[in-house]
């Protein structure tokens, strides 16, 4: 089993929108896990016809294995996420065996990690399971500063707890508006000053994207031109992750 976290200090950057459409694209060729350990819970909303009875939270009290509901199996976000930021930080450890144990039992090919907001327990956990993290970004938002934070953050983990660095894939621009000067200017800075730090590929800001957390489905069984350009889009993202993370067909 793979691991892909996707991770990003700051919300706003339409980290959910990636993750879900992970999930429905990976499912289409390998058993798909999605854990959702965001207490907002938007992502267990949109993939709710996919929940799996274990809530995430469980994954950090035991180790512990999520029955397959399907090609695709998504562990619900509850509030009681926030608790896991009071415990002893043994807990990451044991997120870390959770998934461990169901790589080792070949429940699952792929399993897509969506953190919270925030350097948490929750988000050291995941990055000790990750093999590979992916870090969507809002143009906006940007800051050397806060990238610089984010790597120091997965190298910090890897660390402490003496284990290889998991394949960071880049900083991938989120919510990208073509028609705002403004941000292509931001978009030319950014690729001038972390270039080699960058995703090759980009999401941009669509409506399509919007409607499929709506009517919970991906952008590709949507109709009409617009929609086509979204699936178009965010399906090359997922094929370079895809190949950069050398999943099998």
């Amino acid at each position: 089993m793979k691991t892909l976290v996707v991770m990003n200090e700051k919300g706003g950057v339409g980290k959910t929108n990636i993750v879900a459409h992970a999930g429905w694209y990976f499912a289409e060729k390998h058993r798909t896990l999605v854990i959702d350990l965001d207490q907002q819970a938007n992502l267990t909303q949109t993939l709710g016809a996919h929940l799996a009875q274990t809530e995430s939270v469980e994954l950090f009290a035991e180790p512990t294995r999520v029955p397959p509901v399907g090609d695709l199996t998504v562990t619900r976000s509850t509030r009681d996420l926030l608790g896991v930021e009071g415990v002893d930080r043994a807990c990451i450890e044991t997120f870390r065996d959770s998934i461990r144990e169901m790589a080792e039992a070949e429940d699952y090919d792929v399993c897509v990690i969506d953190t919270p907001p925030a350097l948490t327990n929750r988000t050291f956990g995941a990055l000790l399971a990750a093999d590979a993290v992916l870090a969507p970004i809002g143009l906006n938002d940007y800051s050397v500063a806060g990238i610089t934070e984010l790597l120091r953050a997965i190298k910090g983990v890897s660390q402490f707890y003496q284990r290889a660095e998991p394949l960071f894939l880049g900083l991938l621009p989120s919510i990208f508006d073509r028609k705002s000067k403004r941000e292509r200017e931001l978009f030319e800075d950014l690729a001038a000053q972390a270039g080699k730090l960058l995703f090759p590929g980009l999401v941009a800001k669509r409506d399509a994207y919007a409607r499929a957390a709506t009517d919970r489905e991906p952008v590709w069984a949507m109709k009409g031109a617009a929609a086509r350009d979204a699936a178009n889009e965010i399906r090359d993202v997922f094929q370079t992750v895809a190949m950069r993370m050398e999943l099998g067909k």
